[in-house]
């Protein structure tokens, strides 16, 4: 007897059809006929048919369990059997697999001969798995699914099988940034599928902030800090002309050649990126100012230079032409 049970994951999987409960055998379960979970019945079928004054004998492999001479149970319990004679079995425990054989002698003694026997196997019920994940240092991840002894593997991702039956499934991050995976685990009686996991080798990126640190005034080190960082995190450097100074978490200048110059670092992994704030180095200042308002201090000295020429220029040709005037 095959039943089958459906089994539906929490996202998409509509449904999941796997053997449950009894299952009957296959070529590489042929020592089972029939397998049944712990705690489930099962009738085994009688194919003779009984008359009142039969003896019926039931075995367990070499035991007698039950004895009934006509209609006087000798051993076991009237409930033990159907009308047709049948063996029930009920609360299964695993210490009632093995070999049901019946056997039936008419009232003269005569043997019914050899009747079917059926082999039953009784299973535990696969216990729900979970899956745990595990980041490794060459930009991959391994999956891996909890799961018993001769237990079957499906592994999904994003709702979809997938062909490895293992028990550690292994991808490269980036090609498994979203998705989500899980794993059921099936044997001859029952089926479970696991919550779905997502890889957080890569960690979604906040907005830095630099640090200034002053090495005397001779140096200054800008620091590029981040709340959530992980091993794959790339920092850039770049000024504000927007030109890429250097790589790395630090970045460290003579303080002459920067003295207002403003940094930005940018953070970034396969799945998020962020620029900070711009910085500007406070180790040295200058008795006179480079900059004003953010421009430089030359812009303002060369446009009051040129606005003076102007003035003078124009103050010269007003004499000249107010002299012309008097001497008409």
């Amino acid at each position: 007897m095959r039943t089958v049970k459906k089994m539906a994951s929490a996202a998409t999987i509509a449904v999941f059809l796997l053997c449950c409960f009894i299952t009957a055998s296959t070529g590489s379960q042929a020592d089972c006929d029939v397998y049944a979970a712990t705690g489930s019945s099962f009738t085994v079928p009688l194919t003779h048919v009984l008359k009142d004054s039969d003896n019926l004998r039931w075995f367990q492999d070499e035991n007698l369990i039950f004895y009934r001479r006509q209609k006087q149970v000798i051993t076991g319990k009237n409930y033990d059997v159907d009308s047709t004679g049948s063996l029930k079995l009920t609360q299964l425990t695993k210490n009632k697999s093995g070999r049901y054989s019946p056997q039936i002698h008419r009232a003269d003694g005569t043997s019914a001969g050899d009747l079917p026997s059926v082999r039953l196997c009784v299973l535990d019920r696969v216990q729900k798995p979970n899956v745990t994940m595990t980041c490794t240092d060459k930009g991959h991840v391994n999956f891996t699914c909890s799961v018993g002894q001769n237990e079957k593997i499906t592994w999904f991702m994003d709702d979809e099988a997938l062909e490895e039956k293992e028990k550690t499934l292994t991808r490269e991050i980036k090609d498994v940034l979203k998705a989500r995976f899980s794993c059921n685990v099936s044997n001859s009686v029952s089926s479970e599928i696991s919550l779905p996991v997502q890889q957080n080798c890569y960690a979604t990126l906040q907005k830095p902030h630099v640090t200034v640190n002053c090495t005397g005034d001779s140096e200054v080190t800008f620091t590029c800090a981040v709340s959530q960082k992980d091993n794959y995190v790339e920092f850039k450097w770049f000024n504000k002309e927007n030109k890429q100074q250097e790589s790395g978490e630090t970045l460290t200048k003579k303080t002459k050649d920067v003295v207002n110059t403003r940094f930005f670092c940018n953070v970034s992994n396969p799945i998020s990126y962020h620029i900070s704030d711009p910085a500007v180095q406070n180790c040295f200042k200058p008795s006179f100012p480079t900059e004003l308002l953010g421009i430089s201090i030359w812009v303002f000295i060369g446009g009051g230079a040129g606005l003076l020429i102007l003035v003078i220029v124009t103050a010269t040709v007003c004499c000249v032409r107010a002299r012309r005037k008097r001497r008409i």
